[in-house]
């Protein structure tokens, strides 16, 4: 009797730690789901738009001549997949223009729009490219000024810190001119900073 008992005790013994492990398995499963649940709850939340701006100021001196400027420069962009996407940029600036030797002071607004793709990378690195048509102010030797819209495209890469689905993040930006500058001041290459949402 006494063994027969002994043997029963073991055997249940044996069988509610096996039933306490499936449920510990099932546990884990439970909690495995809930994490990928919530993160794609969160990717599904935040849908497959990512948002970005950028800001400009600057001041250029010289002999006889000053040029201010400050701009804001917004961004959509649409997840095509995990490491693509693409969309719009804008750019509005206002300028300040000065030059006493030839008796020019000028205030004027310049814009830009343009489509982009840009491309994760590795981490935070990512390529872009950029086709901007560019609307500027242009001054002309006999006197007077006209309004000139020239196409740019752009290719370079950036990185990102940050950001993430439903996050902030930073971004810095190296850009070059696919084309020849075609006045005496344009730079080959753009610096850009800026934040997103979503990338």
């Amino acid at each position: 009797m006494k063994r027969k008992s002994c043997l029963l005790l073991c055997f249940l013994l044996f069988f509610t730690t096996l039933i306490f492990a499936q449920t510990r398995e099932d546990a884990a499963r439970d909690d495995l789901d809930y994490s990928s649940r919530g993160r794609q709850a969160m990717v599904n939340e935040s849908g497959g738009l990512w948002y970005g701006a950028g800001a400009q100021l600057g001041f250029r001196g010289g002999n006889n001549f000053s040029f201010f400027q400050i701009g804001v420069s917004p961004m959509v962009g649409y997840k095509l997949n995990n490491f693509l996407s693409a969309g719009p940029r804008v750019s509005v600036t206002y300028n300040s223009y000065r030059d006493d030797l030839y008796g020019i002071k000028d205030k004027y607004f310049s814009w830009s729009a343009g489509v982009f793709a840009r491309a994760k990378i590795y981490r935070g690195l990512f390529a872009h490219g950029e086709y901007s048509l560019i609307s500027d102010m242009e001054y002309l030797l006999a006197g007077g000024q006209a309004r000139v819209t020239r196409a740019i495209p752009f290719l370079g890469a950036g990185f990102n810190q940050g950001g993430g689905p439903g996050s902030t993040g930073f971004e810095l930006l190296l850009l070059f001119r696919l084309t020849q500058p075609d006045r005496l001041n344009d730079a080959p290459y753009e610096l850009r900073t800026g934040f997103n949402y979503n990338f």
